[in-house]
């Protein structure tokens, strides 16, 4: 690489970095005010420990847009400043400083490819562990400003005395029977909480426990040993069961291919299965005997096992198709900055900006749709936005390699 490559590699480099880390700044912000606010009990503690989670699943986001950015400037300002015309004069092709830029994109879109695979998701998973390990926290809280509290879609109500660090101190818990009634009391002389998310429970461990139920007899029981426990389910809204399971995003390309592996078995076997089943009891004369709810559950289950092999393969092609946009980013804004030439580095950026961004996400939009749909398989409805740039650099290169 000779020092006109050099030069313009580190001009994109720099700017590109500049670029990356404001637009990532400016995208976490708003992502952890979000949580803030949607929680309202965020602590600038729980704060700091969210970020680092949440950043990289900015970057398949921010990353194209930053290359965008600082190849449009860099190669905006070096056409209004007549370099490229020096570059021909001095008798080199226009590639000679567009195709280091080129190796920086492929270095990025390998890089973005790779973490989209396995560090973005698994990131993304764990910043929403700590929203839901920070609940245990919450509940502290509460129980420590307010004495008392009712835990949200959950039959058990707590009161105590006080808080000391993770110690409850006299306290009382209320579990509901049907028709919102009191039906169990258990009090205790001290006594800790602890979220088991993989359980899907919490698990209260007593000190002096004295559980009374509400009702026939109005039994009293004085736990034995000394130390006891009982335990009740998480709390199982809608919002609750999607801290529980993995979304599709969550999920690293490997325990997709999993995900996708078993789908298939099911798509393959479930509906072949039971029909060859009934069909056996029918020949036998067994009609009686055939368990019409599992041939309709079998049929039923296609379509969702149908629905989540469509999900989990567009999530795959997606991750590789965004990471490759980065690629076409530097391909085509590279020309554009040069056919434009601007030395205003705003005017040069929205030039290329907003046709581009304007193109390239509504059809990436409407691939997921289709690929999640079924309307055409993820594989060529994800690159359906790729091959537009590609199409438009196709166009472009040409007249920039005369200019």
């Amino acid at each position: 690489m000779g020092i006109l490559q050099r030069y313009v590699w580190w001009e994109v480099s720099r700017a590109f970095a500049m670029a990356l880390v404001a637009m990532t700044g400016i995208f976490v912000l708003f992502m952890v005010a979000a949580q803030a606010m949607g929680s309202r009990m965020l602590s600038p503690r729980d704060v700091l420990t969210l970020v680092p989670y949440i950043i990289p699943s900015t970057l398949p986001y921010t990353t194209p847009v930053s290359l965008l950015f600082a190849v449009t400037v860099v190669y905006g300002r070096i056409a209004g400043d007549n370099e490229v015309v020096a570059v021909k004069a001095a008798g080199l092709s226009v590639m000679t400083v567009i195709w280091p830029t080129i190796v920086l994109g492929g270095a990025v879109s390998a890089t973005l490819w790779y973490m989209s695979r396995t560090w973005i998701p698994a990131s993304a998973h764990e910043a929403k562990m700590v929203l839901f390990r920070d609940m245990e926290d919450v509940v502290y809280k509460f129980l420590k400003r307010d004495k008392q509290m009712t835990l949200p879609r959950s039959p058990i109500s707590i009161k105590v005395k006080d808080v000391e660090g993770r110690l409850l101190i006299r306290p009382t818990f209320w579990k509901k029977g049907p028709g919102e009634t009191i039906a169990t009391t258990i009090q205790a002389k001290t006594a800790r909480l602890h979220f088991d998310t993989e359980g899907k429970k919490i698990v209260v461990a007593l000190e002096e426990g004295v559980v009374q139920n509400h009702g026939v007899g109005e039994e009293v029981a004085i736990l034995p040993n000394g130390v006891e426990s009982f335990e009740f389910p998480l709390p199982d809204g809608p919002e609750d069961r999607a801290f529980a399971l993995k979304t599709v995003q969550e999920y690293t390309n490997a325990e997709l291919e999993e995900k996708m592996a078993e789908a298939r078995r099911h798509l393959a076997l479930d509906r072949k299965r039971e029909a060859i089943a009934a069909g056996l009891l029918f020949g036998a004369g067994k009609i009686d005997e055939v368990k019409w709810g599992d041939v309709k559950d079998a049929f039923f289950n296609h379509a969702e096992y149908r629905k989540r092999s469509n999900e989990f393969e567009t999530e795959k092609q997606l991750r590789t198709s965004m990471a490759f946009g980065s690629l076409l980013f530097v391909v085509l804004g590279a020309p554009v900055g040069i056919r434009f030439a601007k030395r205003d580095f705003l005017s040069a950026f929205m030039t290329c900006f907003l046709p581009i961004i304007g193109l390239y996400y509504p059809l990436m939009l409407l691939g997921i749709n289709m690929g999640k749909e079924g309307a055409m398989p993820p594989y060529q409805a994800l690159w359906i936005s790729n091959l537009v740039l590609a199409l438009l650099a196709g166009w472009v290169y040409p007249r920039i390699i005369k200019y």
